[in-house]
């Protein structure tokens, strides 16, 4: 979801966000959004394929005034291997809190369509459900979540983390500014995905595996354990001129736990995701 759908799609809720903190305006109107957004690197709690594909989305999203929302994301990788091809779809539906100076979140339900044999760690998933909070202050920001993951079993998660929105006002009375997001990110969970992506895994793709060195042997005491799977850094720079927005983050990803034993694959890396769109 930074497992590549939810985290870009956290990503291009906080454009929302910074962009309502800069409109004088009823913040609770309905709202159309549409980005594109490039990855460099997809993983999904740090673990990815081991030919370090990459992302484009196409993400369309519309709240109504009282915060239900649906949202949108089509996924086309390429990687040396495989072309610039589309390999799956998410859709979102949930309801976002209304926003004030200290706290702000929302709760959600997402469908994970992928085709079949997608190189996607993620495409073990089916469904997931989960909860995301911020409570915010002048000196640092704490953000709390909680999900439900749904492959051919069910892994439990939660994520702990903070971060601290600096804004640079470029003309006074316009929604018009520059945002710097520093944000550190813990995730944890169990990892029974694992198992049902492995099963993928040994299939491979033309021929190809696409993991590590695929093996037939599980650890379930271990995909059972509620763990710490991933520590991120991430550095949002988001600029915003009326209904248009742009964004770099900058992100540093160090998977922990890594099950080898069971065909997990992922290192510390060094990616980035850019991102234009317009709000509407």
């Amino acid at each position: 979801m930074k497992k590549i759908i939810q985290l870009l799609v956290a990503f291009i809720l906080s454009l929302h966000f910074f962009v309502q903190a800069q409109d004088s305006t009823d913040k609770r109107k309905p709202v159309f959004a549409a980005n594109i957004a490039h990855q460099s690197y997809v993983h999904f709690l740090g673990r990815s394929d081991s030919l370090s594909s990459n992302a484009t989305l196409p993400i369309v999203s519309y709240q109504l005034k009282n915060g239900l929302y649906a949202q949108g994301a089509a996924i086309f990788i390429a990687n040396s291997a495989t072309p610039f091809q589309y390999t799956g779809t998410s859709v979102e539906m949930g309801y976002r809190f209304p926003q004030n100076d200290k706290f702000s979140g929302n709760v959600f339900l997402s469908r994970f369509l992928y085709k079949d044999q997608s190189v996607l760690v993620q495409s073990a998933l089916k469904y997931q459900a989960g909860v995301n909070t911020s409570f915010q202050n002048k000196i640092i920001n704490i953000n709390l979540g909680a999900d439900l993951k749904f492959s051919d079993k069910t892994d439990v998660g939660a994520t702990a983390g903070i971060d601290h929105l600096f804004i640079i006002k470029l003309k006074e009375g316009k929604p018009r500014a520059f945002a710097i997001n520093p944000t550190l990110t813990a995730y944890g969970g169990t990892q029974r995905f694992t198992e049902t992506y492995q099963q993928k895994q040994n299939t491979g793709i033309g021929g190809l595996p696409i993991g590590g060195n695929p093996q037939t042997t599980t650890a379930t005491r271990n995909v059972n354990t509620f763990s710490l799977l991933a520590y991120e850094y991430t550095m949002p720079l988001v600029l915003v001129v009326g209904k248009f927005n742009a964004a770099l983050s900058p992100s540093y990803v160090m998977p922990q736990n890594i099950l080898t034993s069971n065909g997990e694959y992922g290192r510390n890396r060094f990616y980035v995701t850019a991102s234009v769109g317009v709000r509407l």
